[in-house]
Protein backbone atom coordinates (compact mmCIF):
# COMPACT_ATOMS: atom_id res chain seq x y z
CA UNK A 1 0.00 0.00 0.00
CA UNK A 2 1.30 3.48 -0.78
CA UNK A 3 1.79 5.85 2.12
CA UNK A 4 2.91 9.44 2.47
CA UNK A 5 5.70 10.63 0.18
CA UNK A 6 5.40 7.47 -1.94
CA UNK A 7 6.81 5.21 0.75
CA UNK A 8 5.60 1.67 1.10
CA UNK A 9 3.69 1.22 4.35
CA UNK A 10 3.44 -2.27 5.73
CA UNK A 11 0.66 -3.16 8.13
CA UNK A 12 0.70 -5.90 10.73
CA UNK A 13 -2.49 -5.96 12.71
CA UNK A 14 -3.04 -2.42 13.92
CA UNK A 15 0.68 -1.57 13.81
CA UNK A 16 2.09 0.26 10.80
CA UNK A 17 5.66 1.06 9.96
CA UNK A 18 7.46 2.72 7.10
CA UNK A 19 9.55 0.50 4.88
CA UNK A 20 10.60 2.79 2.04
CA UNK A 21 12.99 5.59 2.89
CA UNK A 22 13.75 4.45 6.40
CA UNK A 23 15.36 1.13 5.61
CA UNK A 24 16.25 1.61 1.95
CA UNK A 25 19.67 0.42 0.94
CA UNK A 26 21.99 -1.99 2.63
CA UNK A 27 24.93 -1.95 4.96
CA UNK A 28 25.70 -0.15 8.17
CA UNK A 29 23.36 2.61 9.28
CA UNK A 30 25.65 5.33 10.59
CA UNK A 31 24.84 8.57 12.35
CA UNK A 32 24.79 10.54 9.08
CA UNK A 33 22.42 8.13 7.32
CA UNK A 34 20.11 7.99 10.35
CA UNK A 35 20.00 11.82 10.39
CA UNK A 36 19.13 11.83 6.67
CA UNK A 37 16.29 9.39 7.31
CA UNK A 38 15.02 11.44 10.25
CA UNK A 39 15.01 14.57 8.07
CA UNK A 40 13.23 12.77 5.21
CA UNK A 41 10.72 11.02 7.48
CA UNK A 42 10.17 13.40 10.44
CA UNK A 43 7.87 10.98 12.27
CA UNK A 44 10.69 8.41 12.39
CA UNK A 45 12.02 9.80 15.68
CA UNK A 46 8.71 9.20 17.43
CA UNK A 47 7.55 6.12 15.52
CA UNK A 48 10.70 4.04 15.27
CA UNK A 49 9.94 2.09 18.46
CA UNK A 50 6.58 1.08 17.02
CA UNK A 51 8.31 -0.02 13.82
CA UNK A 52 10.85 -2.02 15.85
CA UNK A 53 8.06 -3.76 17.78
CA UNK A 54 6.22 -4.54 14.57
CA UNK A 55 9.34 -6.05 12.98
CA UNK A 56 10.01 -8.01 16.17
CA UNK A 57 6.43 -9.29 16.40
CA UNK A 58 6.60 -10.50 12.80
CA UNK A 59 10.06 -12.07 13.29
CA UNK A 60 11.52 -9.92 10.54
CA UNK A 61 14.99 -9.69 12.08
CA UNK A 62 16.63 -8.20 9.00
CA UNK A 63 14.24 -5.25 9.12
CA UNK A 64 14.56 -5.10 12.91
CA UNK A 65 18.34 -4.87 12.64
CA UNK A 66 18.18 -2.01 10.10
CA UNK A 67 15.67 -0.10 12.22
CA UNK A 68 17.70 -0.71 15.38
CA UNK A 69 20.82 0.57 13.62
CA UNK A 70 19.03 3.81 12.82
CA UNK A 71 17.38 4.02 16.24
CA UNK A 72 20.71 3.87 18.07
CA UNK A 73 21.62 7.17 16.43
CA UNK A 74 18.17 8.71 16.85
CA UNK A 75 18.10 7.67 20.54
CA UNK A 76 14.33 7.56 21.13
CA UNK A 77 13.26 7.19 24.74
CA UNK A 78 12.51 3.52 25.45
CA UNK A 79 14.95 2.10 22.89
CA UNK A 80 17.22 0.27 25.34
CA UNK A 81 14.41 -1.72 27.02
CA UNK A 82 13.08 -2.70 23.59
CA UNK A 83 16.49 -3.96 22.42
CA UNK A 84 17.20 -5.67 25.76
CA UNK A 85 13.87 -7.52 25.65
CA UNK A 86 14.62 -8.86 22.16
CA UNK A 87 18.11 -9.94 23.26
CA UNK A 88 16.70 -11.65 26.36
CA UNK A 89 14.09 -13.46 24.26
CA UNK A 90 16.79 -15.47 22.50
CA UNK A 91 14.63 -15.48 19.37
CA UNK A 92 16.05 -17.50 16.48
CA UNK A 93 17.56 -15.24 13.80
CA UNK A 94 18.32 -12.26 16.05
CA UNK A 95 21.80 -10.82 15.52
CA UNK A 96 22.75 -10.94 19.19
CA UNK A 97 26.24 -9.57 18.64
CA UNK A 98 24.92 -6.36 17.07
CA UNK A 99 22.29 -5.95 19.80
CA UNK A 100 24.92 -6.39 22.50
CA UNK A 101 27.08 -3.79 20.78
CA UNK A 102 24.18 -1.33 20.48
CA UNK A 103 23.20 -1.79 24.12
CA UNK A 104 26.78 -1.10 25.17
CA UNK A 105 26.86 2.01 23.00
CA UNK A 106 23.63 3.16 24.66
CA UNK A 107 25.16 2.40 28.08
CA UNK A 108 21.87 0.73 28.92
CA UNK A 109 21.65 -0.43 32.55
CA UNK A 110 18.48 -2.38 31.74
CA UNK A 111 20.55 -4.62 29.46
CA UNK A 112 22.94 -5.91 32.14
CA UNK A 113 20.87 -8.99 32.98
CA UNK A 114 20.27 -9.95 29.34
CA UNK A 115 23.91 -9.48 28.34
CA UNK A 116 25.19 -11.29 31.45
CA UNK A 117 22.85 -14.22 30.79
CA UNK A 118 23.97 -14.40 27.16
CA UNK A 119 27.66 -14.40 28.12
CA UNK A 120 27.01 -17.11 30.73
CA UNK A 121 25.04 -19.20 28.24
CA UNK A 122 27.55 -18.89 25.38
CA UNK A 123 30.84 -19.18 27.27
CA UNK A 124 31.03 -22.90 26.52
CA UNK A 125 30.14 -22.68 22.83
CA UNK A 126 31.56 -19.36 21.62
CA UNK A 127 35.24 -20.40 21.67
CA UNK A 128 37.99 -20.48 20.81
CA UNK A 129 37.92 -16.72 20.10
CA UNK A 130 34.65 -15.89 21.94
CA UNK A 131 33.56 -12.98 19.68
CA UNK A 132 30.05 -12.69 21.12
CA UNK A 133 31.15 -13.15 24.71
CA UNK A 134 33.98 -10.63 24.35
CA UNK A 135 31.52 -8.14 22.85
CA UNK A 136 29.26 -8.79 25.86
CA UNK A 137 32.11 -8.24 28.31
CA UNK A 138 33.08 -5.01 26.55
CA UNK A 139 29.49 -3.77 26.52
CA UNK A 140 29.13 -4.50 30.23
CA UNK A 141 32.31 -2.47 30.76
CA UNK A 142 30.79 0.41 28.78
CA UNK A 143 27.55 0.21 30.76
CA UNK A 144 29.58 0.28 33.97
CA UNK A 145 26.77 -0.10 36.50
CA UNK A 146 27.55 -1.77 39.84
CA UNK A 147 25.78 -4.94 38.62
CA UNK A 148 27.80 -5.01 35.40
CA UNK A 149 31.06 -4.48 37.28
CA UNK A 150 30.24 -7.23 39.81
CA UNK A 151 29.57 -9.64 36.95
CA UNK A 152 32.87 -8.69 35.27
CA UNK A 153 34.79 -9.06 38.53
CA UNK A 154 33.25 -12.50 38.99
CA UNK A 155 34.59 -13.54 35.58
CA UNK A 156 38.02 -11.95 36.05
CA UNK A 157 38.66 -13.43 39.49
CA UNK A 158 37.14 -16.85 38.80
CA UNK A 159 39.10 -20.07 38.72
CA UNK A 160 40.39 -21.00 35.24
CA UNK A 161 38.01 -23.97 35.10
CA UNK A 162 34.97 -21.72 35.68
CA UNK A 163 35.52 -19.22 32.85
CA UNK A 164 37.75 -19.47 29.74
CA UNK A 165 41.00 -17.52 30.00
CA UNK A 166 40.19 -15.12 27.12
CA UNK A 167 37.01 -14.02 28.91
CA UNK A 168 38.83 -13.71 32.23
CA UNK A 169 41.43 -11.50 30.49
CA UNK A 170 38.86 -9.25 28.79
CA UNK A 171 36.83 -8.87 31.99
CA UNK A 172 39.98 -7.93 33.92
CA UNK A 173 40.94 -5.50 31.15
CA UNK A 174 37.53 -3.80 31.35
CA UNK A 175 38.05 -3.38 35.09
CA UNK A 176 41.70 -2.32 34.71
CA UNK A 177 42.88 -5.10 37.06
CA UNK A 178 44.73 -7.42 34.68
CA UNK A 179 48.14 -6.48 36.11
CA UNK A 180 46.87 -6.67 39.67
CA UNK A 181 45.73 -10.24 38.95
CA UNK A 182 49.08 -11.09 37.36
CA UNK A 183 47.52 -11.93 34.01
CA UNK A 184 49.76 -12.37 30.98
CA UNK A 185 47.92 -11.28 27.84
CA UNK A 186 49.75 -13.61 25.46
CA UNK A 187 49.28 -16.58 27.73
CA UNK A 188 45.60 -15.92 28.39
CA UNK A 189 44.68 -15.11 24.81
CA UNK A 190 46.63 -18.04 23.38
CA UNK A 191 49.28 -15.93 21.66
CA UNK A 192 52.34 -17.19 23.36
Amino acid sequence: MEGEKGMLVICSGSQRYTDGLLIAGQGYVGRERAAEWAAAVPESRTRILDWLRCASDSGDWRRFERLAGAAVHLRPEGLAPTLAAVLASGAQGVNAEDLVDMLGELRAPEAVDAISALVRERKGSDGPFFPLCVKGVQSLGEIGTPGALVFLRGIATSAPDEWPDPLRWHAAEQLGIEEELGFDEDEMLGGG
